[in-house]
């Protein structure tokens, strides 16, 4: 085994290139896994650390990949990120959330487990949960009620399988596993828009944005800085700590219409109009929506979001993406 070595599947991505870098800080050596390269956004989060990250292209569904990276470079802990999101694409495929976030998280766990990894931290989901049953929703919150199972559909249902079986893992065979679920990650190279993408970016860009619905949708808009802070008091806390962790703020929830006046605010002159209607897939996804209890991160493994103030998350962000479209990486 490697001792300072983390494998990050989904490393050329969003949190991966985030959490890359800051891992790199640490003086940790890190085994990028992912499909495709990084692209311009997810460079540019990384970084001069790039000269630290080993990049290797391939597919989790791949059991051949799997076995043989792990063989050959046995990491000392897992931060297994990649998964398949779309629900768009996973409502008409149902059977692609079964092989990649599934199959794909089993083949992980089992080569964690044959080479020695110490430690296996497995991204989840708040669509894991069915409508809250109370509030804040905490670590200990059921998945599954005698009415529902996870809101997100084929996605959250995905990730309620993977989660059961990382706690199969751990007590057939030891594996040290740990779960995270982050609730609306935001900042620089990020992909979904939750609609805080095209306000900030358009904003910086100095062009309107006009979004038709979703103005009383409400989430609990996480800094990524805070995603990746918490990885990695996840991956150095104690071995009684819990198990599963909310990545969140803990705060009231911000909605649509919340979020663009803050975002006017942040950036002058910003001209963002946001309807109040909510989409179809917004009505099925509102009803998991909750504060989130970051309470056992707190008391367990010390950590505390630094973002806090939603305003102060999206000054970075905005002063990110400004500096980013500034070097030339993106036309204005």
């Amino acid at each position: 085994m490697t001792e300072d070595l983390v494998a990050v599947t989904g490393g050329a991505g969003f949190i991966g290139s985030h959490l890359a870098r800051a891992l790199v800080t640490s003086e940790r050596r890190v085994l990028s896994i992912d499909t495709a390269p990084p692209n311009a956004a997810a460079q540019c989060v990384v970084g001069d650390a790039a000269s630290s990250v080993n990049y290797v292209l391939g597919d989790i569904t791949d059991a051949a990949f799997v076995a043989d990276l792990f063989a050959s470079y046995r990491p000392a802990a897992v931060v297994h990120i990649a998964a398949m999101t779309n629900p768009v694409v996973l409502r008409t495929d149902p059977l692609l959330a079964l092989r990649v976030n599934v199959e794909g998280n089993v083949r992980l766990m089992q080569a964690a487990v044959e080479n020695g990894t110490r430690r296996f931290i497995q991204f989840s989901s708040i669509g894991a949960l069915p409508t809250p049953l109370y509030r804040p929703v905490d670590a200990n919150h059921p998945v599954i009620t005698a009415r529902e199972g996870a809101g997100s559909g084929f996605y959250g249902a995905s990730k309620i399988a993977a989660e059961a079986f990382a706690f199969a893992f751990n007590s057939s065979y030891g594996l040290d596993i740990r779960i995270i679920r982050p609730s609306a990650v935001y900042g620089l190279a990020m992909q979904w828009p939750i609609y805080i993408k095209p306000m900030v970016e358009g904003a910086v860009r100095d062009k309107p944005v006009r979004l038709p619905a979703g103005g009383s949708f409400p989430r609990d808009y996480t800094h990524v800085h805070d995603v990746v802070g918490l990885t990695l008091a996840v991956l150095d806390g104690p071995d009684d700590a819990d198990r599963v962790f909310y990545a969140a703020t803990g705060r009231a929830l911000t909605t649509g219409a919340q979020l663009a006046q803050l975002v006017r605010g942040v950036v002058p002159g910003a001209d963002i109009e946001i309807g109040d209607e909510l989409s179809d897939d917004d009505q099925l996804e509102i009803k998991y929506r909750s504060e989130l209890s970051i309470e056992n991160a707190r008391t367990q493994l010390g950590w505390a979001p630094v973002y806090t103030d939603l305003a102060a998350g999206v000054a970075q962000y905005a002063a990110a993406y400004r500096d980013f479209v500034r070097h030339g990486s993106e036309k204005v």
